[in-house]
């Protein structure tokens, strides 16, 4: 029974690979984001598995089938660049222009994030305890986009401290309820 299953998978591979091959749907340097979120650089496709690169600097080995059957994200074979975000909340009070402009600011001076199309801010909510703003911007590698979000986080708080705009910490209200005394 068990060695049934393996040559079905086998074969499943196999065969998955053959229609990876034929209908190019998967390519060698395509960006592919797996189910699980984990995102790599294909370096290899062959008959029965494909390697991918990750972030972390790790080959995965990973059989065809999981292309072919799972819902797979290939960043490559979208526009020649795409949309990431990264999400900020200001504190009750703050002036949401003087956001937006430090928001904007930020995006444009780094290097990673294309002009075109321009970066945006939307201001999305009014949190419990923040006013939510996300800061939409288009990068040419979506490989490294984690690393650009990480320096836009760095310009932001700096941009943040310098102009006196304060990112809250979530804060709750606790009552304590006292018993009264029984009488003894």
């Amino acid at each position: 029974m068990g060695v049934g299953f393996g040559i079905q998978q086998l074969f499943s591979d196999i065969a998955s690979g053959i229609v990876l091959i034929f209908e190019r749907n998967l390519q060698i340097n395509d960006i592919v984001e797996l189910e699980d979120e984990t995102v790599g650089k294909v370096i290899h496709i062959g008959l029965r598995t494909s390697k991918l690169k990750t972030r972390a600097d790790v080959i995965l080995v990973v059989p065809n089938s999981k292309f072919v059957n799972d819902i797979i994200i290939n960043w490559s074979q979208m526009d020649y660049n795409t949309r990431f975000s990264v999400a900020v909340g200001v504190a009750y009070g703050s002036d949401t222009k003087l956001v937006t402009d430090l928001l904007l600011d930020c995006a444009l001076k780094n290097k990673n994030i294309s002009l075109q199309p321009k970066p945006f801010v939307r201001f999305n909510n009014f949190g419990d305890s923040s006013l939510d703003f996300q800061l939409y911007f288009w990068v040419k590698e979506p490989f490294l986009v984690e690393n650009t979000k990480s320096e836009l986080r760095y310009a932001i708080d700096d941009a943040f401290r310098k102009h006196n705009v304060h990112i809250p910490f979530p804060q709750r209200d606790v009552y304590i309820k006292s018993q009264p005394a029984s009488p003894s």
